[in-house]
């Protein structure tokens, strides 16, 4: 939310209402704000699945964001929807995208109130996770994604590679504890 409001005034499309928290944060620090959803009973503005294109949003926003979304979706099809955002931003336009990762992580507040946040490979930070991740070769990822980063099979190479073949340039990734987040920019007219 800082970073969107610290680098957008224009027009913001975000994908997935979820508790619409985004949205009365920032809307009244830009001059539209635009939310896609598939479940109607959210009421978004455009109801609708990010798999398939939207003509009638092509062009129109200075930013999107997509937080914990796309890893509800197949794999196969993050390069289209990532191609469906970037044909929706104005050229220059902006991205904020967070994905899911399985890590073990611990924080650590110093003596002098300082926090720390370190990561683990998933699978070194307790017995069950070592057991199910070079015993039972799994590791465990909420029910409700078909993938995460560092799930066994996806990568954050393989999304930063989906995210260039798309013309987006990351400007910046910060590495949260239960998540990735970039921002980028949209490289091509």
């Amino acid at each position: 939310i800082r970073d969107l409001c610290a680098l957008v005034e224009g027009d913001v499309f975000e994908v997935g209402t979820g508790d619409g928290v985004v949205k009365r944060c920032v809307q009244p620090f830009v001059r539209s704000y635009t939310v896609m959803d598939l479940n109607a009973n959210l009421r978004p503005e455009v109801h609708g699945n990010l798999l398939d294109h939207q003509a009638a949003l092509v062009g129109r926003f200075d930013a999107a964001i997509c937080t914990e979304v796309l890893e509800h979706l197949p794999f196969e099809g993050l390069p289209r929807c990532l191609a469906h955002l970037v044909t929706y931003l104005r050229p220059g336009g902006r991205l904020f995208l967070t994905l899911p990762h399985r890590k073990g992580h611990m924080l650590v507040v110093t003596p002098r109130q300082r926090l720390l946040k370190w990561r683990f490979p998933f699978g070194t930070t307790s017995l069950s996770e070592a057991y199910n991740r070079f015993v039972r070769r799994r590791i465990w990822i909420d029910p409700n994604h078909c993938w995460e980063i560092g799930d066994g099979t996806v990568t954050r190479a393989m999304v930063e590679a989906a995210i260039a073949a798309q013309g987006l340039a990351i400007e910046r990734l910060t590495l949260l504890p239960y998540c990735d987040y970039w921002v980028l920019r949209k490289t091509s007219a």
